[in-house]
């Protein structure tokens, strides 16, 4: 009796990690649009230069994506935000002396940027700062 017991509660914990990771994989990224693992992250939202051209801001329940000019190097970043939200600013600066206009980085954006994204770029001395926005809920 004690042995079937036993074998029950086994299969019973493996179900019950089964249900967890199949909603943590298939379920949360619907219904919730994010990750179980996630959710004990500190430091989020913050930025990533991904392969040197592309900003990548990770939040707790979304990413955001976005090029930069072609030929800018980041200098500095600045982000804050919440669980599927960011504002953000990065100064870029050019390493060419024919570097990208505002509205050539305009036209080089249309049809990058998620939904939910607004990308704003203005001149500086050397370069661009552009401003971002992201609200996640699709």
């Amino acid at each position: 009796m004690k042995v079937v017991a036993i074998v029950v509660a086994v299969l019973a914990g493996i179900l019950l990690f089964a249900g967890i990771w199949i909603a943590d994989t298939s379920l949360a990224p619907l219904y919730l649009n994010s990750r179980v693992e996630r959710l004990s992250e500190t430091g989020l939202p913050k930025i990533i230069i991904e392969k040197g051209s592309i900003i990548y801001c990770r939040m707790k329940a979304d990413d955001f994506r976005f090029p930069l000019p072609p030929g800018s190097r980041v200098l500095n970043s600045v982000v804050k935000g919440g669980f599927d939200t960011v504002d953000g600013s990065v100064e870029v600066r050019f390493d060419r002396t024919n570097s990208v206009t505002v509205s050539e980085y305009h036209c080089y954006l249309a049809g990058k940027v998620q939904t939910g994204g607004e990308v704003r770029a203005k001149t500086i001395p050397g370069g661009m700062l552009i401003k971002f926005h992201y609200f996640g809920d699709r």
